[in-house]
C-alpha cells in the first residue's frame, strides 16, 4: 500500500518540479529508453504482469510528453552527439526481442509524431519455433498452488497461495533460468510445468517478411540481441562469438545491409560486463546498449545505459525518470 502511494506521489505533474531539482546532478548527456512490447489497453493483461508491455494509450502519452521537452533521436544521431560532444539533451527509444506488435502497434505511434526508434532482434526468435521461458515460468507460477520439484540435485519448493508468494516465486526461478543455457532451461521449465512439450511463441513475434516491412521504414533502425537472448557472462569467448555472428549474419542476409547495434540481452550487470563489452568492441559494430543504470557523461558506446520502462510507469513519472532521478534512486 505504501509502495503504490509512493508511486503515485511520484508519478504527479506537481511532484515532478523539485524531482527535478533534486536529480539534476544525475541527468547525463541524454537517455535511451529501453521498452519491449506495446498492446492495446485491453490486451496488456496477456503479458501476464511480467511488465513488459505498455499500453498504446500509455505510450502514445509518453511520445507526447517527451517530445514536448527533447528531440526524440535514431540511435545513430545519438551517438553522433556523443562523438560530436555536443551540448544538447535528446532522448533515443529502444525495444529489445522483436515482438509483433513493435510492427503493428508501435509503428503507426512512430509515424504519427515521426519520431524513430531502434529494434534489437533476437535473431532465433525469427524461426517458426520460439521459446520464451519467462512466459511459461510466469504462466505455471499464476495457475499452480504450488512448485514441489528437484533440479540439479537441488531440491525446490515453492507455496503459491498468495500473489507475493506467487511473485516471489517467479523471481526466485527467474534469477535461476538467467543462469542457464538453452538445454538447461529447456529441462528446468519441462521440471517447473511438468509438462514435456514448450509452449510456441512465434505468434507475438516477428516474422522475416516482417522485419523487412520495418527495416525499409526510414523511421526505424534494426540492431543485434543475439541469437538465442542467453546471459552472455555464463558463455566462453567461443559461445559468445557465436552468438554475436550468428545474429549478425542472419539481419545482414536478410536486410541486405549492415548492421550497426547490439543490445546485450537482459543486460544487467551479472548478465553483461568488462569481458563482454570488449568483445563486442572487436565486432563490427559501431554501439552496444545495456540494462544497468547510470547517467550517460562519458562516450563509452559499448557499454551504454538505457532506462526501464515498464507497465505501470505514466508520462509524468518517465519524464522524472529521464530527468535523473532514476539514475539518482539506482545508486541506493
Amino acid at each position: 500500500m505504501i509502495k503504490n502511494y509512493l508511486k503515485k506521489i511520484y508519478s504527479l505533474k506537481a511532484f515532478s518540479y523539485f524531482i527535478n531539482i533534486l536529480s539534476y546532478p544525475w541527468k547525463g548527456k541524454g537517455a535511451i529508453l529501453l521498452y519491449h512490447r506495446v498492446l492495446p489497453d485491453e490486451l496488456v493483461k496477456n503479458d501476464l504482469e511480467v511488465g513488459m508491455a505498455v499500453s498504446k494509450s500509455n505510450f502514445e502519452k509518453q511520445i507526447k510528453k517527451i517530445k514536448s521537452k527533447y528531440d526524440i533521436v535514431s540511435m545513430d544521431e545519438f551517438i553522433s552527439n556523443l562523438e560530436n560532444k555536443v551540448n544538447k539533451f535528446t532522448v533515443t527509444l529502444t525495444f529489445d526481442d522483436g515482438y509483433l506488435d513493435n510492427l503493428d502497434h508501435v509503428l503507426p505511434i512512430l509515424e504519427k509524431y515521426q519520431v524513430p526508434a531502434s529494434i534489437y532482434v533476437t535473431t532465433s526468435f525469427l524461426e517458426n519455433e520460439v521459446f520464451m521461458w519467462w512466459y511459461e515460468l510466469k504462466k505455471a507460477t499464476e495457475d499452480k498452488t504450488s512448485l514441489n520439484f528437484e533440479f540439479d540435485n537441488n531440491k525446490y519448493q515453492f507455496n503459491l497461495n498468495t500473489k507475493i508468494e506467487k511473485l516471489q516465486a517467479y523471481e526466485s526461478l527467474r534469477n535461476l533460468f538467467l543462469n542457464l543455457k538453452t538445454e538447461k532451461q529447456h529441462d528446468l521449465i519441462q521440471k517447473i510445468t511438468g509438462d514435456i512439450k514448450r509452449k510456441n511463441y512465434s505468434d507475438i513475434c516477428l516474422k522475416p517478411d516482417e522485419l523487412k516491412i520495418l527495416d525499409k521504414n526510414p523511421l526505424v533502425t534494426i540492431g543485434s540481441h543475439a541469437h538465442n537472448h542467453l546471459n552472455l557472462k555464463i558463455l566462453n569467448n567461443e559461445e559468445i562469438n557465436y552468438e554475436i555472428k550468428k545474429s549478425e549474419e542472419i539481419l545482414e542476409k536478410l536486410l541486405n545491409h549492415k548492421v550497426k547495434h547490439f543490445a546485450y540481452p537482459f543486460g544487467g550487470i551479472k548478465q553483461a560486463s568488462d569481458r563482454e563489452y570488449k568483445l563486442i568492441e572487436k565486432s563490427n559494430f559501431t554501439s552496444a546498449v545495456t540494462g544497468r543504470v547510470y547517467p550517460i557523461k562519458n562516450s563509452d558506446f559499448y557499454s551504454l545505459p538505457r532506462i526501464y520502462v515498464g507497465t505501470n510507469i505514466n508520462e509524468h513519472g518517465l519524464m522524472n525518470h529521464i530527468n535523473g532521478f532514476y539514475s539518482l534512486i539506482n545508486k541506493f
